[in-house]
């Protein structure tokens, strides 16, 4: 079993809790969602501990994360 830290636990968990929430919005596998919202510069804000990102919750990340998605779909 490996060890990891209380934040670490908190942050998978609340990214596993995002991409639900994105699954649901954009009705894509939970899997797929996941996979997309780690590899997103949104995900990668979460695990920075000094952004703080956790503290707004689920609902806040998906709208960010899709904010993120527009953005470089209008940059493209």
């Amino acid at each position: 079993m490996t060890n990891i830290s209380k934040y670490e636990y908190t942050m998978e968990l609340l990214s596993a809790m995002t991409a639900s929430e994105i699954a649901r919005r954009q009705n894509i596998s939970k899997t797929q969602a996941f996979d997309k919202f780690i590899q997103s510069e949104t995900g990668n804000m979460l695990f920075d501990e000094e952004l703080r990102f956790w503290w707004n919750g689920p609902d806040y990340l998906a709208d960010e994360y899709e904010r993120e998605m527009t953005a470089e779909r209008t940059v493209s």
